[in-house]
């Protein structure tokens, strides 16, 4: 099974659960340089996309997800470095996230509470706030 579809197959319970925002095959194939991942033996266990804004160097990360057969136990934080790693080698200064879940734990790794008026003006005008998602950044240690 490709990348592609692990990923698919890895954020549709969240995805079902609203946590998520839903995306196609297509989608998720055509971003897939996008995506860092977690795998165990030959499957993906935990997956997040970090999509460049193009403006004042800020790096959206989106359909975070890790299994729910390994929650609990770190690889949700082993994640999160890849992604910060991500973001440097591809210089960017700053990480963004929206969600309307797990506050706590984006601010327990040390991401702060923003306005969207933090976010990239282009970003602020797709904000969605029908669903008034909580928007945390984290600078990019480079």
């Amino acid at each position: 099974m490709d990348a592609a579809q692990q990923i698919l197959d890895l954020i549709a319970p969240f995805v079902k659960e609203g946590k998520i925002l839903p995306r196609t095959y297509a989608q998720i194939e055509d971003g897939i340089t996008d995506f860092v991942f977690l795998m165990q033996a030959d499957t993906v266990i935990a997956c997040a996309g970090l999509k460049h804004c193009q403006e004042g160097g800020a790096g959206e990360i989106y359909a975070l997800a890790v299994s729910k057969a390994v929650q609990n136990q770190g690889i949700s934080v082993k994640l999160l470095d890849k992604i910060m790693q991500k973001a440097a080698t591809d210089k960017l200064s700053k990480v963004f996230a929206l969600t309307k879940h797990n506050a706590e734990w984006f601010l327990k790794q040390g991401f702060m509470q923003v306005k969207i008026s933090e976010l990239p003006k282009k970003r602020q005008v797709l904000f969605d706030h029908q669903r008034n998602s909580s928007i945390f950044i984290k600078e990019v240690s480079l």
